[in-house]
């Protein structure tokens, strides 16, 4: 099973970027930082909000990042489960980590929830899981939109999408312009799936036979349901201390795309960044995701995070403090890979 047999086909995008990026970027004014590949999209706020291309004072200190998603067909089992409030949290924990990548800090976030016909139930486990995740990440939730589409959405389906505020500290967000050839790659496991890879796995599911209270094949006891829906780790209590200490160079959140389309776009031109695919173990649900489904080793790659929810590279000399750092603040580290010079892109090894 492919991922596009699932029906996501991640070329279609890729199909019209160029011309997204050119719309996008003709409403840019100075005040916005150009990142190559962002998480986030950062600027500076204006001395001027009334005046479109108004400048920032100089000198001016805090950036505002943002950044949209949406929880995704993960909500299909949430919904099934009874568990709404922990996939609506994984939506808050996404954002929060992509503005991580660009060393801001969360300050607000805005939802959008959407069904058919409002089901009360689900629209009050919506919005407690996400002001569950905002005070655990330090972000208010400021306000949202709530719509009844009964010609959009089926019978029973709820989508819940958001949009994560936060700012930036310093006269430049973490871009990934520092890095260099000989840095090293830092893993940080993953708790699961997190928020990416769900139509396939469903279809993986389905196809199994297998109910969600079932032992997961090949797991420690735990059952197929809680295994899929695992928490979307956010990765901001141990990392931001060290990416506001100068000891990180570039961040990426393994989300869409998995490992290598999410690795590259923090790689600055003329470098590339090699990974070993044997340097950390694959946690028992992606095995068993892959083996059911005769999942192909490059759909795999590209569809999920194989057990990483984020990649961070350092310095060669800091590669040990920031792994013995990170572990001691809770995290499980591997070291994967490191960066040479050559044609921008990631390499398996």
């Amino acid at each position: 099973m492919r991922y596009r047999d699932a029906g996501v086909d991640v070329s279609r995008a890729d199909a019209i970027k160029e011309e997204l990026i050119r719309e996008i970027r003709s409403t840019w004014t100075a005040n916005v930082a150009p990142l190559v590949g962002g998480f986030a999209g950062v600027m500076r706020v204006p001395t001027e909000p009334g005046t479109r291309g108004a400048r920032s004072a100089p000198g001016s200190s805090v950036l505002l990042a943002a950044t949209m998603d949406g929880v995704g067909t993960k909500l299909h089992l949430a919904k099934r489960s009874g568990r709404l409030d922990g996939a609506t949290a994984d939506l808050v924990y996404h954002g929060a980590n992509d503005l991580l990548v660009h060393g801001a800090r969360p300050l607000a976030f805005l939802d959008y929830l959407a069904q058919a016909s409002l089901e009360p139930a689900d629209v009050l486990a919506a919005v407690r899981g996400l002001a569950r995740a905002c005070r655990e990440v330090g972000a208010v939730l400021l306000g949202g939109e709530t719509a009844e589409m009964p010609d959009t959405y089926l019978p029973g389906v709820i989508d819940v999408a958001g949009c994560m505020l936060g700012v930036v500290s310093g006269s430049a967000p973490l871009d990934g312009s520092q890095v260099q050839p000989g840095d090293r790659v830092l893993a940080l496991a993953a708790t699961g799936l997190h928020t990416n890879g769900y139509s396939l796995a469903r279809r993986v599911l389905a196809a199994s036979g297998l109910a969600l209270d079932a032992p997961l094949p090949g797991g420690a006891g735990e059952g197929v349901g809680d295994a899929l829906l695992a928490p979307h780790r956010w990765y901001g209590r141990a990392l931001l201390p060290l990416v506001e200490a100068g000891r990180v160079r570039a961040l990426a959140h393994v989300t869409g795309g998995g490992i290598a389309r999410n690795l590259v776009r923090v790689l600055p031109a003329g470098t590339r960044a090699r990974v070993s695919a044997a340097a950390w173990p694959r946690p028992a649900l992606h095995r068993w995701l892959i083996e059911a489904g005769g999942v192909p080793e490059d759909d795999a790659r590209a569809a999920l995070n194989l057990g990483v929810g984020m990649l961070a590279i350092v310095e060669p000399g800091e590669a040990d403090g920031v792994a013995r750092a990170l572990a001691a603040a809770g995290e499980t580290v591997w070291k994967v890979g490191e960066v040479v010079a050559g044609e921008r892109a990631v390499e398996w090894t």
